[in-house]
């Protein structure tokens, strides 16, 4: 009797259920194209809705990839903890999360959600990377192409590149935003005076609008065009640099982009008309621009620059023996970002986020324009992704692109043609710890009694050098350059 109680409890008991580790089952209706070959990523939040153009690089969460080639639609891919990741998925903390798909096409545009992408809608669930099981989600809706609305100063072009498209080997569209003055007349006898600005990490030429609204505080508004350039490329910010990934960006550039704007914009036409600028990577893309061509180009203004001289890459010496992306000499944590005084992002998790997107992350984009090609068809790391140690071989390569050593190997060929040409800007506490590399370029300037404007902005950060009065003094060279008329007069501000 007794033992036919216990049958009968082990009949009925409530059946075990074990916990299964997170993982997302992805699928796609062939919006996209039935078969598609991209990267897939999905992406986690705690907040409102998860990012679906890339993480956030000071508050990254959870986000995870894995290439994809020949995906079937209505077919699911499985990610799991074998998905790159900042760290394996099973290891989430329990939380209510929201997740996102989002399917990248190669083309030619750093984020990860993109005009011939994917992505889909948000899907809720419960638990940890350790019990949270098997999550269905889609990626469904395309990624919709840019929008631009008509300005009466601004003029979108695109234009396909044969040099860039012919590396590729597919279609390849030079992009740029033509800011003209009120009084624009493209048949005027004498060409306008033209500034060609190139912006930072992640950004393009749809931003012309906020550029004209910037430039609007100049005393030349009405007399100088601008020319904001497209810098991007599927491996991040290009900098109008040849190079072995990137392919010939700055001869594309000058023997077709350039050529073409001009003369269909009735622009510059020679070198005292024609400037360059930028901010960040752009600050970095402006200086290689004008010390390459000397000759090309009247004057740059360089904005809080990406590393002018690798001895001062951030905060590693590359060419240091023994050098290390991820600790100092001391062994500890590197940082790559601070506010104020006070790191708040720190090389190895910086890099770990930067890794999962592949390409199109800021480290990335570094390895893209400075590195050689690997067998793989890859840009070649530049450090060991495990340890973090400097890979000497690769940063030889790498010393071609070095503006501070390439000035010092031709210096007497090209301080010449660069006196009175060359204006540096950045902030005492860049947020990305950029300064040093200006500092140094400085008193390079200074030992040789060159001609260069180089200011640091006491306690600035990497934002606080591009502002109104920098754009008028942008301006205020070019003018005085060209002896042109302060017709508008408006409140003159003294540099900060």
């Amino acid at each position: 009797m007794i033992s036919l109680f216990i049958t009968l409890c082990l009949v009925f008991q409530e059946p075990v259920v074990v916990a299964q580790p997170l993982q997302f089952s992805v699928t796609h209706n062939g919006s996209a194209g039935d078969i598609i070959d991209g990267r897939l990523f999905v992406m986690l939040t705690e907040g409102t809705l998860p990012r679906i153009g890339g993480p956030d690089w000071f508050n990254a969460e959870p986000f995870f990839a894995i290439d994809v080639e020949g995906w079937p639609a209505n077919t699911p891919l499985i990610l799991n903890d074998s998905a790159d990741a900042m760290a394996p998925m099973s290891s989430i903390k329990g939380s209510t999360w929201k997740a996102v798909a989002v399917f990248r096409k190669q083309n030619d545009r750093a984020k990860i959600a993109v005009p011939g992408g994917l992505y889909g809608e948000a899907v809720v669930f419960q638990g940890s990377g350790a019990d949270a099981g098997t999550i269905a989600i889609t990626a469904n809706t395309p990624v919709p192409d840019r929008e631009w609305a008509l300005h009466k100063n601004l003029r979108l072009d695109e234009k396909r590149s044969d040099a860039l498209s012919d590396f590729f080997n597919r279609d390849v569209n030079h992009g740029a935003c033509v800011i003209v003055p009120d009084n624009y007349d493209p048949n005027r006898e004498e060409p306008y005076p033209v500034l060609y600005w190139i912006g930072g990490f992640g950004s393009d030429h749809y931003g012309g609008r906020y550029m004209k609204m910037m430039f609007s505080a100049s005393d030349y508004d009405d007399q100088i065009c601008r020319v904001i350039l497209n810098a991007q490329a599927y491996t991040g910010h290009h900098t109008f640099t040849d190079s072995a990934n990137n392919g010939p960006r700055m001869t594309a550039l000058l023997q077709e982009w350039i050529p073409y704007l001009e003369s269909t914009y009735n622009l510059g036409g020679e070198a005292d008309k024609r400037y360059i600028a930028g901010h960040s990577s752009g600050g970095w893309a402006a200086m290689w621009l004008q010390v390459k061509n000397p000759e090309i180009f009247g004057g740059a203004w360089v904005l809080a620059p990406d590393p002018l001289d690798f001895r001062f890459f951030q905060t590693v010496d590359l060419y240091s023996e023994g050098a290390n992306m991820f600790v100092d000499e001391e062994g500890a944590d590197r940082p790559i970002a601070r506010s104020g005084t006070k790191a708040v992002l720190f090389a190895k998790d910086f890099i770990a986020m930067d890794d999962v997107l592949k390409d199109g992350g800021q480290i990335s984009s570094f390895e893209a324009v400075f590195s050689p090609k690997g067998v793989d068809g890859r840009p070649i790391a530049m450090f060991d992704r495990e340890t973090g140690a400097i890979i000497p071989e690769v940063v030889e390569h790498w010393k071609q692109y070095d503006i501070r050593r390439f000035l010092e190997k031709n210096w007497e060929t090209l301080s010449p043609k660069l006196a009175g040409k060359i204006n540096i800007i950045a902030g005492g506490l860049d947020t990305f710890y950029l300064e040093d590399a200006v500092i140094q370029l400085d008193n390079f300037f200074k030992a040789k009694d060159f001609d260069a404007m180089v200011r640091i902005i006491e306690n600035g950060n990497h934002g606080s050098v591009f502002r109104t009065t920098v754009i008028r003094e942008m301006d205020a060279f070019i003018a005085q350059k060209l002896a042109l008329p302060n017709i508008q007069n408006k409140t003159a501000k003294s540099p900060q």
